[in-house]
C-alpha cells in the first residue's frame, strides 16, 4: 500500500475513533446523570472502540511500513493499551479511575487525530493527466 493510501486510512480510522469516543462520553454522561439504561450501550460501544483502535494500529503500521512517521504506530499502540485498561476498569466498576483514564484517552485521541490530519499527504497515485499540448493547433 502506498504512503498516501495508508495515511488516508489512518486519517479515516482516527476520525472514526474520535467520533466513537465522543459518543462514549455522551453515554457516560447520560448514565451519570441518571439514565441508567445508557450504561449497557456504553459497554457495547466500548467493544467497537477497542476494535477501531486495533484497526488504527494496523493502519499506523502500514503508514510506518510505507515510510511515514513512526510516531503514529507508537501512539496508536499506546492508545490501544490504554483502551484495554479502560475496559478492565469499567468491568471492575472502578468509576474514579475509569473516568480519569477516559478523559486522558479522549484528550490523547484528539491530539493523535490532529497530528494525523495535519501530516501532509504525498502527491496522488492517480495517473497523470493527458498531455494536451499535442492537441493545440499551431
Amino acid at each position: 500500500m502506498s504512503l498516501r493510501r495508508s495515511l488516508l486510512a489512518v486519517r479515516i480510522v482516527a476520525l472514526l475513533q474520535a467520533l466513537l469516543l465522543v459518543a462514549q462520553v455522551a453515554l457516560a454522561g447520560g448514565f451519570l446523570g441518571g439514565h441508567f439504561d445508557m450504561l449497557e450501550m456504553h459497554g457495547m460501544l466500548a467493544r467497537g472502540v477497542v476494535g477501531v483502535a486495533v484497526l488504527m494500529a494496523v493502519a499506523a503500521f502500514l503508514v510506518r511500513r510505507a515510510g511515514g512517521p513512526s510516531s503514529f504506530l507508537g501512539l496508536s499502540l499506546l492508545l490501544l493499551v490504554a483502551l484495554l485498561g479502560q475496559v478492565v476498569l469499567g468491568v471492575k466498576h472502578s468509576v474514579p479511575a475509569h473516568v480519569l483514564l477516559g478523559v486522558l484517552i479522549v484528550a490523547a485521541s484528539a491530539m493523535f487525530t490532529q497530528r494525523v490530519m495535519s501530516t501532509p499527504l504525498p502527491p496522488g497515485d492517480s495517473p497523470e493527466a493527458p498531455d494536451r499540448a499535442s492537441e493545440l493547433v499551431a
